[in-house]
């Protein structure tokens, strides 16, 4: 009786004794294994989500642009509002107070022979990155309207402001080209895009915003009818 109570107490001490340094080991490596599991998730939730905050921006910017476009058509380049006399046609044109064709160009017409691109060719992201130090550095988006200039020219500095300074989207490097491009389709071909069909007259003008983002590796066109000039 003694035998198996001295044994009792022996399996009874054996047990409150704890894990061993091994069985700790390998606990703790389990646990490791289980948080890097979780620290790659989250690493790669806050991508995603880095990701797709991006992407949103990029449609509303190329929104956007297309509207800026879209709305200020019309309008003449080069031309003081308060001061101009040139009118638009039934056909689209604008013309001169006698009726004559004017030598001034409209919005989409300008972007056609111009376009648009933020930075320059050998530095697309600007220099701070839209990174600002301090509130003191942050400027309206509209600093450089100016009210003796017609709307093209002022929606083009507001885009020099918002994307040409990185403002809203990330750039990092040269591959992140923010474009914007119309391109003029007419019957003769000439200084212009050939129409698939022949029996188009009229010219036709088709605007495409792209903006490339991480790298050059996430793109978003948009492509969009800028105007259209009926034939007489």
């Amino acid at each position: 009786m003694k035998n198996i109570n001295k044994t009792n107490r022996i399996i009874k001490n054996y047990k409150e004794k704890g894990l061993t340094l091994l069985e700790a080991l390998i606990s703790t490596a389990i646990v490791g294994i289980g948080f890097i599991a979780v620290f790659q998730l989250v690493n790669f939730s806050v991508n995603s989500i880095n990701v797709s905050a991006e992407r949103t921006k990029i449609n509303y910017i190329t929104t956007m642009i297309a509207e800026d476009i879209l709305g200020s058509r019309d309008s003449l380049m080069n031309t003081n509002p308060d001061r101009n006399t040139i009118a638009i046609n039934e056909y689209g044109e604008p013309v001169n107070p006698d009726g004559s064709r004017s030598s001034k160009v409209k919005f989409p017409e300008w972007l056609e022979s111009t376009g648009w691109t933020a930075g320059q060719a050998n530095a697309v992201c600007s220099s701070n990155k839209g990174k600002f130090l301090k509130k003191a550095d942050i400027e309206s988006v509209y600093l450089n309207s100016n009210d003796n200039l017609g709307s093209p020219e002022n929606k083009v500095s507001r885009w020099n402001q918002i994307i040409g300074e990185d403002r809203y989207l990330k750039c990092q490097n040269n591959k992140d080209i923010k474009s914007v491009k119309v391109y003029k389709i007419c019957d003769s071909g000439t200084g212009c895009l050939a129409p698939p069909n022949a029996t188009v007259n009229d010219e036709l003008y088709i605007g495409r915003v792209q903006i490339n983002t991480s790298g050059g590796k996430k793109r978003k066109f948009l492509y969009f009818q800028a105007d259209y000039i009926f034939k007489r």
